[in-house]
């Protein structure tokens, strides 16, 4: 994890996207919904690793990747404390506009997915899977599954 985040070694996410298929082939999920970085972390790294892995699930794969939810917080996630964390959550996505969401429902023919999963990288607490999950049922009426390729206490 250390390498591939911090270190920017780039070549992991063929790797990991490769392995998080093989899951996805098992659970029979086809549509994947990347939990987006905050404000300004392009920027700073010059990548995303969601949306990097993403990239790879998509074009290599053959996933579906609806980009349906944006940040609100520009806050690192790592730098709060978990209390911190739980309070602001809630706040920190929400979905794009119903004109943004139609255009990427249309892009990739969604037609009444059964199953979706929201991908993130890392998850400590659970909040962000928990809040996003939540947002994109507000969008789907399909069962919603969570996943994060590292899970640090």
């Amino acid at each position: 994890m250390f390498m591939w985040k911090q270190q920017g070694v780039r070549t992991l996410s063929v790797f990991f996207a490769s392995l998080v298929s093989d899951f996805f082939k098992k659970k029979d999920i086809e549509y994947v919904i990347p939990v987006p970085p905050r404000p300004g972390k392009i920027n700073e790294k010059g990548w995303d690793q969601i949306e990097e892995l993403c990239k790879n699930l998509e074009f290599i794969f053959g996933f579906k990747i609806l980009r349906i939810l944006k940040r609100n917080s520009s806050d690192q996630q790592k730098k709060l404390d978990r209390e911190s964390r739980l309070k602001t959550i809630g706040k920190a996505y929400s979905l794009k506009s119903k004109s943004e969401i139609a255009k990427e429902v249309k892009k990739i023919k969604v037609r009444g997915p059964k199953k979706v999963c929201v991908l993130d990288d890392v998850s400590t607490t659970g909040a962000t899977l928990e809040s996003c999950s939540a947002l994109v049922k507000e969008v789907f009426d399909c069962e919603v599954v969570g996943v994060a390729l590292f899970i640090v206490d």
